[in-house]
């Protein structure tokens, strides 16, 4: 009986803590995907005014940068060149990105690959939008 709960605790404590290859794939260079954006936002059969809300948006944001370092820093730039220093950390199952640039931010991930990054909106915040991005610079894909 014991062996089998020690296998258990081990399986567990594995499931919970391997987010390494999901580490690797955030770090990098990321912008917002207004094609993609807009694809998500329209799935959700969206009133002409927040259509526009959308493409308002997408303007504003689309050129800021998202960088993920590998000590868990993190920064955003704007093309005018402000930029907001903080930290991120991704959950040991992998679903959601804490992202603190001056308060701690919860994000759900539904999907992250080595070239797309999409959050699902969040009406409790002012996240209304998926917002999907995609890498444009960053480690090479590790096989």
């Amino acid at each position: 009986m014991k062996k089998i709960a020690f296998v258990a605790l081990i399986a567990l404590l594995a499931a919970c803590s391997n987010n390494d290859e999901e580490k690797k794939m955030i770090l990098g260079k990321w912008q917002y995907d207004p094609a993609r954006m807009t694809e998500e936002f329209r799935k959700n059969k969206p009133s002409p005014q927040e259509q526009v809300a959308l493409e308002r948006f997408v303007m504003m944001y689309q050129n800021d940068a998202f960088i993920f370092e590998e000590d868990g820093s993190m920064s955003v730039t704007t093309p005018n060149g402000a930029t907001l220093n903080g930290s991120w950390e991704i959950s040991p199952d992998a679903k959601t990105l804490f992202m603190n640039l001056g308060s701690e931010i919860p994000n759900t991930i539904t999907k992250l690959t080595n070239e797309e990054l999409v959050l699902a909106a969040d009406t409790t915040r002012r996240s209304k939008y998926t917002r999907v991005l995609k890498k444009v610079e960053g480690p090479a894909p590790t096989e």
